[in-house]
């Protein structure tokens, strides 16, 4: 049994070996591009992702096109999904990959349609193929088309870029909320608000905290983590309570476009400088 094993692991480690071959890496352009999605798949649903599995979801939708009437397969490569994921390229980072992939494909997302009155439940990912020079053909689930394709109203964009460089899943979902709150883009302070429930519930905290706990270990980390990371966001916390009681949780953005154009503009005030061409005439 020990000696199977052993066998299978070095085969499946091969599989990646001439990885080099496939050199398909675009990575470093579409960091810039956006991720565009319906609200609801951000506001109303529910799933267990990984960091990780996250951060690959949205580059995925960073691949869609615009004019794209359905899914088409995406691909990209072992080699580029370790960029995505700042991780060091070796077989077994490839196998961890392709386990995440995996384990995406099996796990599911519940989201529900307000229009409808229904409550849809289907996978992320429908299909993955390996092949053995480092290429990947991955395909969304059809049921996920309403979320992600022909969004003309009730959407959020942002740049993948964003998500990929926070480490925290929390972040990244918190982040999302953010910009989905977030109506004028940055023209005014943008308000997320509910109670500690249903933030506990947003961020998928574990049943067991308390709202303390949640706060400390969750929600603040977070916050942190955005405010170093993100250029357009500097978060705030607010608690409404009753008696001792928290029952009301707002997470301000203050940062605006108006406050970032003067705080720029004093700043560029503040620089000295010298006008060489003036002080050459004097001199």
């Amino acid at each position: 049994m020990f000696e199977r094993t052993k066998i299978m692991a070095k085969k499946q480690t091969y599989i990646w070996k001439n990885d080099r071959n496939f050199a398909l890496d675009k990575y470093e352009q579409q960091q810039y591009y956006y991720v565009v999605e319906s609200n609801d798949l951000i506001a109303k649903a529910k799933h267990d992702l990984t960091v990780n599995q996250l951060k690959i979801v949205d580059f995925l939708i960073s691949k869609i096109q615009p004019e794209d009437k359905e899914f088409e397969e995406l691909e990209t490569s072992m080699y580029e999904l370790t960029n995505v994921l700042e991780i060091k390229r070796s077989g077994r980072t490839y196998n961890q990959i392709a386990n995440t992939l995996d384990d995406l494909r099996k796990k599911e997302v519940t989201i529900y349609n307000q229009e409808r009155e229904s409550i849809v439940r289907t996978g992320w990912v429908s299909s993955a193929e390996y092949f053995k020079n480092g290429k990947v053909l991955l395909s969304f689930d059809k049921k996920l088309t309403p979320y992600l394709l022909n969004l003309s109203k009730n959407y959020t964009q942002y740049l993948l870029i964003d998500t990929v460089k926070l480490k925290s899943k929390y972040s990244i979902l918190l982040y999302k909320f953010m910009r989905e709150a977030d109506k004028d883009k940055g023209k005014s302070i943008a308000i997320l608000q509910g109670t500690p429930e249903e933030f506990k519930e947003w961020l998928g905290s574990p049943k067991t905290y308390s709202y303390g706990q949640f706060k400390d270990k969750i929600l603040k980390p977070a916050i942190e983590e955005i405010n170093l990371k993100i250029d357009d966001m500097n978060l705030e916390i607010l608690q409404g309570r009753y008696g001792r009681k928290v029952v009301q949780v707002e997470i301000h953005n203050n940062w605006t476009i108006q406050r970032a154009t003067k705080e720029n503009a004093e700043y560029v005030e503040s620089i000295t400088t010298h006008d060489w061409l003036n002080e050459v005439k004097n001199g």
